[in-house]
């Protein structure tokens, strides 16, 4: 009996695994001898069918491609086992060569846009807390941020926000930004020491207020009633016009801010003088002040001396009143007559005659020329006119601006309290923090003071600095501690662990931010020839290309509340209108030499080649 043998078709064929890469990718395709055969039968065929037959032959190429692939994904040198392959990929969970999966990019949008990820939308990890600062480092999402916001979601206890970083980093950029958005929301913006200037441009760009305060150009006057005492007449102006149940508790309310106001008053006086004496004053000192500083303002028929917030004091008259002596200033100093009197008050009349003479005297013995306008959105004390070399002079215009800043604030609440006014929300920078506190302990306790009350006083307060050595010194880490939000740039191991003292830093966090600082002085050759080619596209005459920033300039880690809870690492940009703006631009002076330097260069060449 003879046996035939039948042929496989060739559809059997082109489906059915053939040959040793066959079995062990369990991928199926045609051996070579098949493989010949279905190319001579696509090559001699027409029509419809020539067209099929050439879509089998481009098949099985694709399904040995893709077998080869696969077992070069064997011959690796992992010592990690895989599982088998087929055509979805290989077969059960983790059974891949990558132990870890990288999380894919996250990203944010309104219900609307994100609506056709569901179901694989999940929450980011990067807060949507006010004013956009920049990108994730890690996933690319947004990060925002600004303390009101923060503490209106409860994402802190209180408003208050601490940044640190070293120059030239983006510290100042990034407290703009920040800002920028409380502006955007109504909130108004106060910049009571600005010494950079950081705050001038940006107030004059957005409709603020820039004051002077310096030799010559604006004066702060200590004892001058300012807002408060403006608020205290409208107050009495109102009274009138009230029924006896209000009237009883608007005198009420008279009264305490009259107190509040003399305790301004002494405690900026007193702040002063600590400062020009580098040591505090002594208790008898700030009792006889409080009684002179209330003298000056009792009426004269009650035995004042009748000045008023029409007719504000200056430091000269008080001297004159302590160095006359009045009975209750004997009474005060525990003196029996007027010859031992003028023995005790000797050094706080040498103290008091130090704010009277010179440079002090220019800015704070005359009439009070900063008056600050909460109708505005921004209002920046700026005191860039004083030199930097002079620190007790600079330490003394900041702490008065800063009292000043205040009382401002306090006299709208009292006028919202009483119905007279809007309720305002407030935002206060208090830069180069470290230069009052390295004047002594003593000036701890009186910044102290207005950190603790800001939730009374309604207002948000961000204080900034590149090191806190000198805040260590002086026992002021506290401020660090209550600050509810941290923001730390590039710094250098010593200040981070500095820093650990108050804060929980993992060691990526450390590592990451002493990293931006490193990065930045390894003086790279890509960001040398990165800066030459600005350079040149710029000298073209073209449109500015953006400037080349060092690295790690921008980055900054965010750390909110306490325990161990991670920080969050972003990058903060400029957008083009800040970028046109020209409010980001610290570096003015400096770019005009270099321009000025570059054109008497190129002037140089010309003249040689001539």
């Amino acid at each position: 009996m003879t046996r035939t043998t039948k042929k496989p078709s060739s559809r059997k064929q082109a489906g059915r695994p053939r040959g040793a890469h066959a079995q062990a990718s369990k991928i199926g395709f045609l051996s070579d001898e098949d493989l010949k055969d279905l190319e001579a039968r696509a090559h001699e065929a027409t029509g419809p069918k020539k067209q099929w037959l050439e879509l089998q032959v481009l098949r099985q190429h694709r399904r040995r491609a893709m077998a080869a692939r696969l077992e070069k994904s064997r011959a690796d040198s992992s010592d990690r086992g895989v599982r088998p392959l087929d055509q979805r990929g290989f077969a059960g969970l983790g059974g891949g060569r990558q132990a870890t999966v990288v999380p894919p990019v996250e990203y944010r949008g309104t219900t609307v846009q994100a609506a056709g990820l569901y179901p694989w939308s999940v929450g980011a990890d990067s807060p949507i807390l006010g004013t956009p600062l920049g990108h994730h480092l890690a996933t690319g999402a947004p990060v925002c941020f600004d303390p009101l916001n923060a503490w209106k979601l409860k994402a802190m206890t209180a408003p208050s926000c601490f940044i640190i970083a070293l120059n030239g980093f983006g510290k100042s950029t990034l407290l703009r930004r920040i800002t920028l958005g409380d502006i955007a929301a109504g909130v108004r913006v106060i910049w009571p020491g600005d010494v950079k200037p950081d705050g001038k441009v940006l107030s004059e760009r957005v409709g603020g207020e820039v004051l002077p305060v310096g030799y010559g150009i604006g004066s702060i006057n200590p004892l001058a009633p300012g807002p408060i005492g403006e608020a205290l007449v409208k107050l009495r102006e109102s009274l009138p016009t009230l029924p006896d149940e209000a009237r009883t508790e608007r005198e009420l309310r008279i009264r305490q801010t009259e107190f509040a106001l003399a305790a301004r008053q002494l405690n900026v006086v007193a702040g002063l003088l600590e400062i020009v004496r580098h040591r505090p004053l002594e208790d008898y000192e700030q009792t006889l002040l409080a009684s002179a500083i209330r003298l000056l303002y009792t009426p004269a028929a009650d035995g004042g001396h009748g000045f008023g917030p029409d007719r504000p004091a200056i430091v000269s008259d008080l001297i004159e009143l302590v160095n006359n002596g009045h009975e209750e200033l004997l009474a005060d100093a525990v003196a029996d007559t007027a010859e031992e009197y003028r023995s005790q008050v000797k050094p706080l009349l040498r103290s008091l005659r130090a704010l009277v003479k010179g440079r002090f005297g220019e800015v704070f013995n005359g009439t009070d020329t900063v008056h600050l306008n909460v109708d505005r959105p921004s209002i920046c004390l700026d005191m860039s006119s004083i030199p930097p070399g002079d620190e007790t002079m600079r330490a003394a215009a900041l702490l008065a601006g800063w009292s000043e800043a205040f009382a401002t604030i306090e006299a709208a609440h009292v006028i919202a309290d009483s119905g007279l006014g809007p309720n305002l929300a407030f935002h206060v920078v208090l830069d180069e923090l470290w230069q009052v506190i390295k004047v002594g302990p003593m000036m701890v306790g009186r910044i102290d003071a207005v950190q603790r009350l800001q939730r009374v006083y309604g207002v948000a307060i961000t204080a900034v600095t590149h090191s806190i050595a000198e805040m260590e010194e002086a026992g002021a880490l506290g401020f660090v501690e209550r600050s509810r939000a941290r923001i730390i740039g590039p710094v250098p191991r010593g200040e981070v662990e500095r820093l650990a003292k108050v804060l929980s830093f993992s060691e990526r966090e450390k590592d990451m931010v002493i990293g931006w600082s490193d990065e930045a002085d390894q003086n790279r050759l890509v960001d040398q020839k990165a800066a030459k080619r600005q350079k040149r596209a710029n000298d073209g005459g073209g449109e500015e290309v953006p400037k080349i920033t060092a690295a790690g300039t921008g980055h900054f880690l965010l750390k909110l509340g306490e325990g161990r809870r991670p920080g969050i690492p972003f990058r903060t940009w400029m957008t083009p209108s800040e970028r046109a703006s020209g409010i980001h631009d610290t570096d003015v002076r400096l770019n005009a030499a270099n321009k000025e330097a570059e054109a008497f260069s190129v002037e140089g060449e010309a003249v040689l080649v001539r």
